[in-house]
C-alpha cells in the first residue's frame, strides 16, 4: 500500500503525531541523562549500575506485563504508558526543584523511568497496530513509523545538544512531561475495539483463559513449536540489543576516546537517525521485492561493518560514518523483522511473543552491560570489539535459519487391498 494512501488515514496520522511527540521529548531526556552521568566523578560506573538495575527489574516485570497486554485493551495499555511517562517525569522535575539540583541517584531513577516507559509502550503499541490495520498495510506502515521515529530522534539529538548546554534538567523533564501528555490525548481518539478478547482459547474467551504464568508459557510454547523462526527472530533482534548496549558505550567513547564534547555526541545521534531514516524509506520497497528473511542478513551485515569501524578507527569522522551504518543496519533489521512478525504471529499471542523477546533482550543486555567492565581496563574500543564478535555470530545464525522449515512429508494414502474373487 502506498505511503500517500496511509497518510490519508486519520488513525495513522494520530499514531505518527503521538509517536513524534513522545520520541522527541523522551529522546532529549535519554540524550541528556547519560551525558550528565558519565561526566560526573564515578559517573561511568553509576551509569553501568543503573543500566544493570533497570534490566533486572524489567526482566522480573515483563512476563506479567506481556500476559496483561493480551488480556486487556491494547489501547488502554498504550494510554497507561503515556500516563506513567508524564507522571514520572513530573515527579522527578519537582524533586530537582525541591532539592535544588540532581544527584547521581536522581539521574539513575530518571534513566530507569525512561527505559521503563519504552518497555511498557512498544509491546502494547505493536499489538494494537497489528489489530487495527490490515496485513496489506504492514510493510508500508512499519517503514513509515520507522522514518517518523528516527526523524523525531534526529530532532531530539539536535535539540539535546542545545538543551544539555543551555537548559536545566528540570525544564527538560517538563518538556518531556508535556510531550507524553499530548501523546495521550492524541491517541485517545484512535478508534479501537478489543477484538482479541473475544477469540476462543481452549473453550474459553482469551480474557479468562488461565493465569499469567500459563499465558506466558503459551507464548513460549508457540515459539518452541517453530524453532527455525525462533532462532531467526532471536538473531535478528541482536542489532537492537547491541544498540542498547552501545548506548552505554557511546557517551563514554566520545568523552574518553575521542576527547570530544556534547556536540559530537549530538552529531552521532543525528548521524544514527539519518541512517535509520534511509532504512525506513528504502526497506519497504526492498521488502516488496524480497522476503524479510532474505533482507535482514543484509541489514545485519551493514550493522556489523559499523561496529568494525568503531572498534578499529578512533576518529570523529569515522565514528560519525559508523553511526550512519549502525542506524541503517539497526532500523533496517527492525523494519523487516517487525513486518515479518506482524505477518506470522497470531494477534491473540502477539503481546506475549513481543514481551518474550523484550525479556530476552533484557537478559542479553544485562550480560552485555556487565561485560562492559572491560571499559574500565582497556577502554570503550574493547567494548565495541565484544559487540563486534557477538554480531558476527548473530549474522551467521540468521543466515543459517533464514529459510522456513520445510513442511512435513505427506504420507502416501493407504490403498485398499483387492478382495479375492470367489470361484463359482
Amino acid at each position: 500500500m502506498a505511503v500517500q494512501t496511509l497518510l490519508k488515514d486519520p488513525r495513522v496520522v494520530r499514531l505518527l503525531a503521538a509517536n513524534t511527540l513522545g520520541s522527541i521529548g523522551s529522546g532529549i531526556t535519554i540524550f541528556a541523562v547519560p551525558w550528565l552521568l558519565v561526566n560526573e566523578a564515578g559517573g561511568s560506573a553509576a551509569y553501568r549500575h543503573a543500566t544493570l538495575a533497570t534490566t533486572v527489574i524489567l526482566f522480573l516485570v515483563m512476563p506479567w506485563y506481556g500476559a496483561r497486554v493480551d488480556r486487556s485493551s491494547r489501547k488502554t495499555m498504550v494510554l497507561l504508558s503515556e500516563v506513567f511517562g508524564a507522571g514520572a517525569t513530573l515527579v522527578m522535575a519537582a524533586s530537582g526543584w525541591w532539592l535544588g539540583g540532581f544527584g547521581t541517584w536522581q539521574l539513575m531513577i530518571i534513566y530507569f523511568c525512561g527505559m521503563f516507559y519504552y518497555t511498557l509502550h512498544y509491546p502494547a503499541k505493536w499489538a494494537m497496530v497489528q489489530q487495527i490495520f490490515d496485513k496489506s498495510q504492514y510493510q508500508s506502515l512499519t517503514g513509515l513509523m520507522e522514518v517518523q521515529g528516527q526523524t523525531a530522534m534526529l530532532l531530539a539529538g539536535a535539540l539535546g545538544g542545545l538543551a544539555v548546554a543551555h537548559l536545566p534538567l528540570e525544564v527538560i523533564l517538563l518538556i518531556d512531561c508535556a510531550t507524553y501528555t499530548a501523546a495521550f490525548f492524541i491517541q485517545r481518539g484512535i478508534p479501537y475495539a478489543s477484538t482479541h478478547l473475544n477469540v476462543a482459547h481452549d473453550g474459553k474467551p482469551v480474557s479468562q483463559a488461565g493465569g499469567v504464568l500459563r499465558r506466558v508459557a503459551e507464548g513460549w510454547t508457540w515459539l518452541a513449536a517453530q524453532p527455525r523462526l525462533a532462532v531467526f527472530l532471536t538473531c535478528s533482534l541482536m542489532p537492537f540489543v547491541l544498540v542498547m548496549a552501545g548506548n552505554y558505550l557511546v557517551p563514554v567513547y566520545v568523552s574518553q576516546t575521542l576527547q570530544a564534547g556534547p556536540w559530537t555526541f549530538a552529531a552521532s545521534e543525528v548521524s544514527f537517525a539519518l541512517g535509520a531514516i534511509a532504512a525506513g524509506l528504502i526497506l519497504p520497497r526492498l521488502l516488496a521485492r524480497h522476503q524479510a528473511r532474505q533482507t535482514i542478513p543484509l541489514t545485519m551485515a551493514c550493522f556489523l561493518v559499523g561496529l568494525a569501524v568503531q572498534a578499529a578507527w578512533p576518529a570523529v569522522g569515522a565514528f560519525l560514518g559508523a553511526m550512519l551504518l549502525l542506524g541503517f543496519g539497526n532500523a533496517g533489521s527492525r523494519v523487516a523483522r517487525s513486518s515479518l512478525m506482524l505477518h506470522v504471529v497470531p494477534n491473540e499471542v502477539m503481546g506475549r511473543i513481543t514481551v518474550f523477546f523484550s525479556v530476552l533482550d533484557r537478559v542479553l543486555r544485562t550480560l552485555l552491560v556487565a561485560s562492559m567492565q572491560v571499559v574500565d581496563l582497556w577502554g570503550p574500543r574493547a567494548g565495541f570489539a565484544i559487540l563486534l564478535v557477538i554480531m558476527a555470530g548473530a549474522l551467521v545464525g540468521a543466515w543459517l535459519s533464514r529459510e522456513p522449515a520445510p513442511p512435513p512429508p505427506v504420507a502416501p494414502a493407504p490403498t485398499n487391498a483387492t478382495a479375492p474373487v470367489s470361484s463359482a
